[in-house]
Formats: C-alpha cells, structure tokens, sequence
C-alpha cells in the first residue's frame, strides 16, 4: 500500500481504503453483523465515525489482554548536562553506544559537565526488529519473555570516551552527539490490541496514530493487587489556569484492601498541575450507588429508572443504546448531506410525582473527534499560538466557559417545561479514553411536562453517550470519610505529597511524558456494608503545540460566533469522507 504523509487526512484516507476488504468480510454474514457492533446505524456511509469508535471500544475492552507492544524513540541531539544529569536522577538504565558497541553504565555521576561510571556488558535479548528512531518500534510484553526493561533505556551516543581508574571511564559531554529515550507508544500499542484478531498490522494503521494522539489531562490507574488498572482521566478541559476545577472520578474496589493506590501519569503533550489530591469513601447498601456532582454534592441514587423512550434530534428511536451500562453507545451521524451543527438525545421518563427534584444519571465520554478538531483548530494559529496561550492564562473563566457551551464543546442538559426547553446545567468534559459516571440534579416546579422530557445536548460529533437513568428518590444517609494522601512519589522516588495535600497554591507538576507518581491512602476498616471509592483533585493543564506558519486571523475572528466551531467539526468530517470517497 501506497502512504501518503503530505496531508493529515492522507493516512486516515489509506487506512479506510484498505479496510473496504474488511467491511466486505465482516459483513458476508449480512447487515446484522454492522448492527451487533458498538455503534449506530448500519450505513456504511458512516465507515469514518464507525471505524475510530468500533477501534476505540475494542481498545478499551483490551488493555489487560493485548499481545503486541511498542514503544518510540524520543531523539535529542547534543543533549545539555541538565539533561543527562536529569534522565539520571530519575533512574533510568543508561546504555553507552561507541562505533558498533555498546554497554551498559552503571553507578552514573555527572559533574563538571563530565559523565562517569562503570561500563558493564549489555546482556539483553534484541527487540523483535533493529531499533529505528524514525519509527515504531516493537517489543515482547509477555511473560515470558518480557522486554518492558527497554522502556527504562535511555541511549548516550558518544564519539570519544576514557578510563578513569577503579573500572570507571569519563565522558566529556560534549562528545554525546545523540541521546535517546525509549518510551512506550501507547497509541499504537492500543491499536494493536484492538486489531490482532483481524491480523492488521500497526504499520497499516499509522493513520489511527493522529487520531489517538489526544489532548487530553492526567490518566490515573488503579492497583488491583496485581497491576495498575487504567481508570479514567482527572479534571478533562480545564486547559488553561482559569479553568481549573475540582474532579469526581469514581474509582473501582477491591477485595481485601486496606490501602488504596493509584499512579498519575502524564502520557500526552501536555503541562499537567494537579492542586491537590483526597479520597471520598462511602458504606452503604448494596441497592444504593453514590455519585458526585461537580459542585462536590453527594448524591444518592437507589431507584434508577431508565428512559421509557429515547429520540435522537434526528427523529431515530435509540431508547436500546441508553438503557444499560453495555458499551452501546450513541454518537453522531452523518447524513452525506448538510450536517447540523448540534445534536443530542432526548429522553422520556414517568413523571417525578410529589417529587421536588430529579437526579440524572449520565454514562459517557467526549468522541476523540473533539480532540482532533481542536488540535486543527490550534493550527491556524501558527506560529502566534504561545502567544495565544499566554493571553488565554490570563482570560475570563467565564468567557472561556461561554463560549465553550455556544460551541457545545460540554454536554448540556435541557427540561421541557410549558412546551419549551430550558436549560438546566452542563455536564463537564469528560475525556476521550473511558466513560465516565456522573451526575445533575434538576429542580422540579411543577411546569414539567408528563412524562418528564430531558434533553442532552453536545456539538455534532462531540460526545458518545451510553447511558442515562432519572432518580426521583430521596437522598440517604451514608457512612463518608474523607481520606487525605499517605504517600507520593513521583517517578525519582521524590516525595511530592506535600504538593497534593490541600487545595492551595502549590502544585504537583508534571511537565513530560515521563512523569508519573505512585499516590496511596489509608482506607477505613471495611464493615459489612458496600464501598464506594471516589477520586477527589483539583487542577488544570496547559496543552503543548508548536504549529507553524503565518496565523489565519481572519479565519479565527469567525470562531467567536456561537456554533462556529460545530461547522468547523463538520467541515473536518467532510473532508475526510470526500477523501475515503476517493479511488
């Protein structure tokens, strides 16, 4: 196959193109073998949007079972001193290459601008294929035969070196012409995984790689006893300081625990400060589920209803997709013709009764189409986009909030009263990587219409929905500790849990993919009742981005208009299927 890397759309376009054949064999047992995937509609019109979704929903699923693994090569030419001494003090293996040898360095000691250690033989099996900076690169996960070790290597390139004395040598640093950093790739390792039982390889999939390349905000995992379990992300969209907020991550439970631990990494092109860190523990009856809202208010919910009709703006019933927690989701579509600027569900529920308020409960995610879209978005501002960020640090939250909900970029929520509909609130961004549980309550008046009619609302394309139930019941009393961090350590074993201990002016702050830190909490003695286990933080993240070129300021002036950004979107989209339209 042919690849083209001139155009973002060019790789997305070869990628679709190869997978005609797939579609073909996919669909040989008829059109219900479309329906029974994880998305809507069975046009296959809808290839673009079905791909990344059935891909991502597969990717998911497969974290914890994945066979193919890989990782990239983050290349630094004559590296500085701070940056030897740095990759060094975070405890990173350093492998010595001269001419066609190499070895590895142990006891390292940079000063006086001088490398010194000791030269020990390197004893590692090869990776499956010569390392190539230029590339993917792919290494063994198994067991068996694990090669994770590569992912600690960092590779020093030197042109001269010389012996010390006591088995050590020296090396100017200036003579280390190239320094390499082997990281894991995780866009492609889950493209992979999604992709083995279809036997695609990640070299047919490099057009996959722009679209998981997110924006997206701290990933936090969760110790199962075993592994870290990767459980969502912390405080989505807050990417500028005026925008920071708090953060509700319902977390999982485990049997037995009496400590709890999570790891908080950095795994995208961002700044990530994360203001402070605590855990909210609840016991309580099974029969109960306890959520969060984002104003920090508990709520309970112990007798969910599931909405008795669901309509998409478009007029198609979609009540199956939203009545369980199943993965079957509802997203945009497109139509082939003039897409609309918004979309979104409306639901229908039995009438609240005597009841003054209702609870909605909500399972979804943002589409990493949002992610994309911002990434062309930044773009245009070429070369002036630091300056861009700069200006929007010290912006109006308000105004950035505004213009984000006329641009539909949050998930709106809408009640029908007198026949008309009101807004009520918003849900928060929620991220591309897994869907969230969350929760708004909505004020009854009495003008509501029975049954009850709500309405999500998002920009087209902007969010996958996959569930949504009202809760009319009271709130319960529920047994609450509030848990502050034992421990921190971040990836240098430094010990930053000062840093996430309140809400305050200091941060923990992680500024490169290779941060991470091992948080714990002390858990109360469990009791006979049910746990729930939720996430507390508060922070923001600054997005990196090193567009070039002369700014298009005219074009950017018509962003202020609301809805502008939802054309923008459908523009992007249609570009793409014009180019999978293509022979």
């Amino acid at each position: 196959m042919k690849y083209f890397v001139s155009s973002v759309f060019d790789p997305l376009r070869n990628f679709l193109t190869f997978n005609k054949s797939i579609m073909k064999t996919l669909g040989q047992k008829g059109e219900s073998t479309w329906s029974e995937l994880p998305v809507r509609g069975n046009n296959h019109k809808d290839s673009v949007l079905k791909w990344i979704s059935v891909l991502l929903t597969f990717a998911i699923f497969n974290l914890t079972i994945g066979c193919r693994s890989y990782f990239k090569v983050r290349t630094s030419a004559m590296p500085t001193t701070e940056a030897i001494a740095g990759i060094s003090a975070a405890g990173k293996t350093v492998v010595i290459h001269w001419n066609e040898k190499k070895w590895f360095l142990s006891d390292v000691q940079v000063k006086n601008n001088t490398v010194t250690g000791k030269l020990e033989d390197y004893k590692r099996p090869p990776t499956i294929k010569p390392v190539r900076p230029d590339r993917i690169n792919r290494y063994y996960a198994r067991n068996s035969k694990s090669q994770q070790f590569l992912l600690s290597e960092v590779h020093l390139y030197v042109s001269e070196f010389a012996d010390s004395g006591n088995d050590r040598i020296s090396i100017p640093v200036k003579s280390v012409f190239r320094m390499e950093i082997y990281n894991k790739d995780k866009a492609s390792t889950i493209i992979s995984w999604s992709l083995v039982p279809f036997g695609i390889t990640v070299g047919t999939l490099l057009a996959l790689v722009l679209v998981l390349a997110l924006t997206s905000c701290p990933f936090i995992y969760t110790w199962d006893g075993e592994n870290y379990q990767f459980a969502g992300e912390i405080y989505s969209g807050a990417i500028h300081k005026p925008l920071e907020r708090n953060d509700y991550l319902k977390l999982p439970t485990y049997p037995g625990q009496q400590s709890y631990s999570l790891k908080v990494s950095n795994e995208v092109q961002e700044i990530q400060n994360t203001n402070m860190m605590e855990l909210l523990v609840f016991d309580h009856p099974q029969s109960v589920n306890i959520l969060v809202d984002k104003y920090g208010k508990v709520t309970t919910l112990s007798q969910p209803v599931a909405p008795s009709l669901a309509t998409a703006l478009s007029g198609e019933n979609v009540t199956k997709l939203l009545t369980s927690k199943d993965n079957l989701f509802y997203q945009s579509k497109s139509t082939g013709g003039a897409s609309p600027l918004k979309d979104g569900v409306i639901l229908e529920f039995p009438g609240p009764g005597t009841s003054k308020t209702a609870k909605l409960e909500v399972r979804a995610k943002n589409s990493v189409i949002l992610d994309y879209a911002l990434g062309k978005f930044h773009a245009m501002f070429g070369s002036a986009f630091n300056k861009f960020e700069k200006k929007q640090q010290k912006s109006s939250a308000d105004q950035m909030r505004q213009w984000s909900l006329d641009q539909g970029i949050p998930l709106s929520l809408f009640v029908e009263r007198s026949g008309k509909w009101e807004f009520v609130d918003y849900y928060n961004i929620a991220g591309p990587l897994k869907y969230k549980d969350d929760v708004l309550s909505i004020p009854l008046n009495g003008k509501e219409t029975n049954p009850l009619k709500v309405k999500l609302e998002f920009g087209n394309f902007l969010w996958e929905i996959d569930y949504a139930a009202i809760d009319y019941s009271p709130g319960q009393q529920v047994t609450s500790h509030t848990i502050p961090v034992k421990s921190a350590l971040d990836e240098a074993q430094k010990d930053v849990s000062s840093l996430l201990a309140k809400d305050d002016t200091k941060y923990y702050t992680q500024p490169t993919m290779t941060n991470q830190a091992i948080v714990t909490f002390d858990l109360p003695k469990a009791t006979d009742q049910y746990r729930t286990v939720i996430l507390h933080s508060k922070g923001w993240y600054q997005v990196l981005r090193n567009p070039e070129g002369k700014p298009d300021v005219d074009k950017l002036k018509t962003f202020k208009q609301p809805g502008r950004f939802n054309q923008f979107v459908n523009e992007q989209i249609k570009t793409v299927e014009q180019l999978v339209a293509q022979p």
